[in-house]
């Protein structure tokens, strides 16, 4: 066999490296919301209002139950009656002006005397000269009778303090006496000006004053009440706004949450799908790679190594008939040689045969011979050929019976099947033909499928 020259082809691929991709991470203060959490603290807090509302309800019940405005009819009457009098009164005082200055003179020195005496008195608890005197010797005493330092600085501070003030203690009860003094005149002085019609006055005064003072009162009374009422609506109203305030944040918060999980959530589905398309992705790179490896592996393989190895195979096969001197293809002989044949010209494959041959079963072949220029002989010439054969009678014949097979082979190397042994000879020559032909064409069409399978690679691995 000539050896061929064979040019090698590399088939190069540039792929880009998938993009690394970063599994999403799921931040530390997120967590996957516990539903029956939110649910137990929600109903929780519409617990709440629904008690706060229910104390809203009965605050508003009694407030709608309070009296409307008050008519102010009657305390405009008394008003009026009150300035009348005092109308009265004082034309009354009018007359009597000398008296009545003097009357308030009187007052305003009872007034200050009286001013000067609780100021006094707010600043020494003691009202006599006796008591100051007692609680001088009582804290003397305490002193001499040993007292800690501290306490002894103390109880000398407040005998000082004492003394000081004791002319002012022997001063009360002169002011007193003027005091009562003063109101004596007082008095005398108003009974004398207090007439009938000035007391028939005052009595108006201070019953008509009486009346309007128990109005004031009722209506400070319901005012009170109305105003706690309102109190009390303006805390629940301000309860009710936390629980309200508080429900909305957890909703919030809630959702917030269920937001950041759940997108995290379908950024790790995102991911898992993006990371499965890479996966595919690279197992359809390395399906094109392995492909086109074997492609150009097998276009690599020299061309027409099968039919080459076949005419050898075919030649061996009919020269062992030259070899062997026979004269005759007898179907024994043809029969024994079948297998070998078969393999030597498939070489362990199946053959298409050629449009217009019919392929038979295994059980068949071994009457279905090809018998080159005979004729079909009926049930009753087999059976003589048989009886022929089986007497010891050999009859000379130049005809060749081939196996299916083996004829196969000769029709993919396109040499004409020898039906004769006197054929064998030419057949030889023309296999040999056929072989040279292989031989000389095998580089030129080993480059030609290289190149065919370098092309088809290249085409599917753009796709």
């Amino acid at each position: 066999m000539a050896e061929s020259a064979t040019a090698t082809t590399t088939t190069t691929t540039s792929t880009t490296p998938p993009a690394t991709l970063t599994p999403p991470v799921l931040p530390s203060h997120v967590k996957k919301p516990n539903e029956e959490e939110h649910k137990k603290a929600l109903a929780e807090v519409n617990a709440r209002i629904d008690k706060l509302q229910k104390q809203m309800d009965a605050v508003k019940e009694k407030i709608s139950k309070l009296p409307g405005k008050s008519d102010n009819t009657r305390r405009e009457e008394l008003r009026a009656q009150l300035a009348e009098v005092r109308e009265k009164q004082a034309e009354i005082k009018k007359g009597k002006q000398a008296v009545y200055e003097q009357l308030d003179a009187l007052n305003e020195s009872i007034r200050k005397k009286v001013g000067n005496i609780k100021g006094l008195q707010s600043k020494v608890p003691y009202k006599t000269v006796a008591e100051v005197d007692e609680r001088i010797s009582e804290l003397e005493s305490k002193i001499e009778s040993g007292v800690r330092i501290v306490e002894e600085k103390k109880m000398l501070q407040e005998i000082s303090l004492l003394k000081r003030n004791r002319n002012a203690v022997e001063g009360l009860d002169e002011q007193q006496e003027a005091i009562n003094k003063e109101r004596a005149i007082y008095d005398g002085i108003r009974k004398n000006i207090d007439t009938e019609e000035a007391k028939k006055l005052s009595e108006q005064f201070e019953k008509a004053m009486a009346e309007l003072n128990k109005i004031n009162a009722d209506q400070a009374q319901q005012r009170e009440q109305r105003n706690k009422l309102y109190d009390e609506r303006t805390r629940i109203k301000g309860l009710l706004d936390e629980e309200y305030n508080q429900l909305r944040s957890m909703r919030d918060e809630h959702r917030k949450a269920n937001d950041e999980y759940y997108t995290f959530i379908r950024q790790l589905r995102e991911y898992k799908r993006e990371q499965e398309k890479v996966r595919k992705a690279q197992e359809e790179e390395e399906k094109r790679k392995e492909a086109a490896k074997q492609e150009l592996e097998l276009a690599s393989l020299p061309a027409f190594e099968h039919e080459i190895t076949l005419c050898d195979n075919l030649g061996k096969f009919l020269q062992s008939f030259l070899n062997k001197g026979e004269t005759n293809g007898t179907a024994s002989a043809a029969a024994n040689n079948e297998e070998d044949a078969k393999n030597a010209a498939t070489g362990g494959r199946a053959i298409e045969a050629p449009d217009g041959v019919a392929l038979v079963k295994k059980s068949d072949r071994e009457e279905n011979y090809f018998v080159g220029s005979g004729k079909k002989k009926g049930k009753g010439g087999s059976k003589k050929n048989a009886n022929a054969a089986s007497s010891g009678a050999t009859p000379v014949s130049d005809t060749l019976k081939l196996p299916l097979a083996t004829m196969e082979g000769f029709f993919e190397v396109k040499v004409t099947v020898p039906t004769k042994i006197s054929d064998i000879p030419s057949t030889l020559e023309k296999l040999q033909e056929r072989k040279a032909y292989y031989l000389a064409e095998q580089p030129r069409v080993t480059e030609e499928n290289k190149k065919k399978a370098q092309e088809k690679i290249d085409a599917m691995l753009k796709a």
